[in-house]
């Protein structure tokens, strides 16, 4: 992913709640790009903290972005559970690396920025026509 981690108004998948969520999600992808571990307890602690953010967050807004396109019935669904199980999956292997002392910020960095053009940038944007009108 480029530096630049601001939200364009081209991310936006026309739907208010989700565009939140995916703006919070770029920050935490801008707090690991700004993470730099000079082996203190406190810089291993911060990188423990953004990996579990990603989790808490990632999973808060899997749960709504499902749930939305289950209401309304988004034929790709599936897709986008595979997608969503394959994040959970990378991100716990970051997490029980970070437990076992490897912290490696350029490589949850590459996986963060590949995610971010991969999923939300092409898969999420396919349900943009079945979310806009839809009240959160």
């Amino acid at each position: 992913m480029n530096n630049s981690y601001e939200w364009k108004p081209e991310y936006s998948v026309g739907n208010e709640m989700l565009d939140t969520q995916h703006q919070q999600l770029l920050q935490i992808c801008k707090d690991v790009s700004g993470y730099r571990c000079d082996g203190s307890k406190n810089s291993i602690l911060d990188f423990h903290s953004i990996l579990n953010d990603l989790a808490f967050y990632a999973t808060r807004h899997f749960e709504a972005e499902e749930e939305l396109l289950r209401r309304v019935g988004y034929p790709a669904l599936e897709s986008q559970l595979s997608e969503h199980a394959q994040y959970n999956e990378s991100l716990v292997d970051f997490l029980l690396d970070a437990i076992n002392g490897k912290i490696d910020r350029d490589a949850l960095e590459g996986f963060l920025g590949l995610w971010w053009v991969k999923h939300i940038l092409l898969s999420d944007m396919h349900y943009c026509d079945y979310v806009k009108k839809l009240d959160t």
